[in-house]
């Protein structure tokens, strides 16, 4: 908090009588004061605190309950949306999405000493905070903002709205900087607005937050796709194929079956040696990060330290998933994931 906004705040406590009625009139006459005051945001929270505060134990209790009901019905909205994308129907999806969007702006807002984030697992605050450094205090927003504006942005792609898909991918990862699906999903957004070095430059993003055998997959298809659009096909089909290594699908299939058809010959049968090599040329990673693994790994530890047994145990199945590392599986045993 300034020194400015901490002098309006006690300014106004110091205009409070004690008298409820006389007190909300009071603190609604400063909020329409100071609404379009610079620091109109920090002031107006503040406000609104000293408002709950003077509310009777009944009405605070009350309050909570609708505050209780709103979420609930936030979700049973969100849970239509999904089921509209599934179905493809996405024009009504966007309509609900939108309104659910509506319904929680600007409950959480950054001030000088705080930021909000919406992070998906408790693992993904130690890989942001390892990465970002944050100077100011991370507080959870209770409310899934990342995955509301993810969504958001996909069925506005789907509508081939792309524009405001990239935007609305902006805002989820603001919302959740090491999203690797927001991430991801902006790079699907360049990708059909012919933004290809916009795409790579998101990509090559998304790589430190590979941690999975799949997310690698997809990372080697994406910088796949890249060296084909830029009639690079040696160095593309090395790439399918060693997303083959960490996971096959049917689309990196499909590609190396494309460039077969366009050059006119099989793919080489490539070992791991020549295909590292291939990357290394290219200044592309072999592998995953290993200072993000590290952090898995570490996390893992201080939440079966904790009691946090299924936590702990997503980090560690990530970990082994990609290393297959012995301890891991010996831990993952411990943990009743494996059979001892």
């Amino acid at each position: 908090m300034t020194e400015y906004v901490s002098y309006i705040v006690n300014t106004i406590k110091q205009g409070l009588s004690g008298d409820y009625k006389k007190d909300m009139e009071y603190l609604h006459e400063m909020s329409e004061k100071y609404k379009m005051d610079e620091d109109a945001s920090e002031i107006l929270q503040e406000i609104a605190k000293m408002m709950f505060e003077l509310l009777p134990d009944e009405e605070k209790e009350n309050l909570g309950n609708k505050l209780e009901e709103m979420a609930t019905k936030r979700q049973e909205q969100f849970d239509t949306v999904k089921r509209l994308v599934q179905a493809n129907d996405f024009e009504n999806a966007e309509d609900l999405m939108k309104a659910i969007l509506e319904s929680c702006e600007g409950m959480f807002e950054e001030d000088e000493n705080t930021i909000f984030l919406s992070f998906n697992h408790v693992l993904e605050f130690y890989i942001y905070s390892y990465y970002f450094k944050p100077v100011k205090e991370v507080q959870a927003a209770d409310i899934r903002y990342n995955e509301y504006f993810r969504t958001y942005g996909v069925i506005l792609a789907h509508l081939e709205r792309y524009e405001e898909a990239e935007k609305a991918q902006k805002e989820a990862i603001k919302w959740n900087p090491v999203d690797l699906d927001s991430i991801l999903a902006l790079a699907e957004v360049y990708k059909h607005q012919e933004k290809l070095e916009e795409y790579l430059k998101v990509t090559k993003q998304a790589y430190r937050f590979c941690c999975t055998r799949a997310t690698m997959a997809r990372y080697y298809r994406n910088l796949g796709f890249y060296y084909t659009e830029k009639y690079k096909p040696d160095i593309a089909r090395a790439l399918y194929v060693y997303s083959n290594i960490y996971f096959q699908t049917d689309n990196a299939d499909s590609e190396l079956k494309y460039l077969e058809e366009a050059l006119q010959n099989k793919t080489p049968d490539y070992d791991v040696q020549t295909l590292q090599k291939i990357l290394n040329e290219n200044e592309i990673q072999p592998g995953p990060d290993s200072d993000t693994i590290g952090i898995v790994y570490r996390v893992g530890q201080i939440l079966m330290n904790e009691g946090n047994q299924k936590a702990a145990a997503d980090c560690f199945s990530i970990v082994y998933d990609i290393t297959q590392d012995e301890e891991c599986e010996q831990i993952l045993k411990k943990l009743g994931v494996f059979e001892a």
